[in-house]
């Protein structure tokens, strides 16, 4: 009698540790880790003529982030960006080299830096921020797209949420959802206004570098095709 309780027992423990192994496997498999996403995240605008507003989220998904950069395409033959807004509260700087918006070419770039040790690191523990707010003014109604330059492996111009270290560790793992938007009936897309801290000034420079970078997406994404020239640097007053 003492031997089969023992057997028993026994099973039952291992029952057990197999189903917590399973649950914290199953966990950390399906677990989201840091990711840029946009809101809305697709959908049908009702009137082109009117344009419409895209917010940029980031979520560091429990984690402590000193910077971040996205880069974000978009076809400038249907979208022209009217005016691009950053949330100044995430980080301590905006590096004007990292941040410009070429209308030529279509291509938005956004980067966000904190000194380690001496400023507060961005934590997103309960749900996304909103980094950027993108305002575009529709060129012609065409199903089109807002997309991530993710993984490139050219430094500058690359979708990244970075965790400090010694290396710096690349937190986002995979390319983040593409957008899609259509043009009719339905119920219109835009971002409640009052979602997050914004600077509201911006300045329009031309932007060599990031033009010769266009020029690259151009000819490696035969569907866009170059429109307006000029570039925008989001900037914003410093606190």
């Amino acid at each position: 009698m003492i031997v089969l309780y023992s057997m028993i027992v026994k099973k039952l423990l291992i029952i057990f540790l197999v189903s917590v192994f399973f649950v914290f496997s199953t966990t950390n498999l399906f677990a989201e880790g840091a990711t840029f996403s946009f809101y809305p995240e697709g959908g049908i605008i009702v009137n082109g003529s009117e344009g419409f507003t895209v917010d940029v989220l980031i979520d560091t998904s429990g984690e402590e982030v000193m910077s971040a950069k996205f880069v974000t395409l978009f076809d400038p033959t249907v979208l022209r960006l009217k005016k691009a807004q950053r949330n100044s509260s995430l980080f301590e700087s905006w590096p004007e080299e990292e941040s410009s918006i070429d209308n030529d070419n279509g291509v938005v770039m956004l980067s966000g830096f904190s000194q380690s040790g001496a400023s507060t690191p961005l934590l997103t523990s309960n749900g996304p921020e909103v980094m950027a707010r993108l305002t575009f003014e529709v060129l012609r109604e065409k199903t089109t797209y807002l997309d991530w330059e993710y993984d490139t492996n050219n430094g500058v111009f690359d979708t990244q949420i970075m965790k400090d270290g010694s290396p710096p560790q690349n937190l986002l793992t995979a390319k983040p959802k593409t957008a899609v938007f259509q043009f009719g009936g339905g119920g219109a897309i835009k971002p409640d206004v009052n979602t997050g801290v914004f600077d509201y000034k911006s300045l329009i420079v031309l932007g060599a570098v990031l033009l010769m970078f266009g020029g690259f997406m151009i000819f490696t994404r035969p569907g866009f095709y170059r429109r307006r020239k000029g570039t925008v640097v989001i900037i914003g007053d410093d606190k």
